[in-house]
C-alpha cells in the first residue's frame, strides 16, 4: 500500500513539474519582443523631434567633458 502511495505522489510531482514548464520559451520570447518594441518606441520619441543622433550624441560628450 505505502509503495503504491508513494508511486502515485512521484507520478502527480513529475506531472506538475512539466505543466509548470509548458509554455515558457514562448512566454520569453514575447517578453524580448515587447522589450525591443518599447525600446524603439524611446529611441523615436527622444529622436523624433528633428535632430539627429550625431548632434545629440555631440552635445552629451560636450556637456560631460565641458569642452
Amino acid at each position: 500500500m505505502t509503495r503504491a502511495l508513494v508511486s502515485t505522489r512521484i507520478r502527480l510531482a513529475r506531472a506538475f513539474d512539466e505543466r509548470a514548464e509548458k509554455g515558457q520559451g514562448t512566454l520569453e520570447y514575447v517578453g524580448m519582443i515587447a522589450l525591443a518594441a518599447l525600446l524603439v518606441m524611446a529611441i523615436v520619441t527622444a529622436f523624433g523631434n528633428g535632430s539627429s543622433l550625431g548632434t545629440k550624441v555631440t552635445d552629451a560628450i560636450t556637456k560631460i567633458t565641458g569642452i
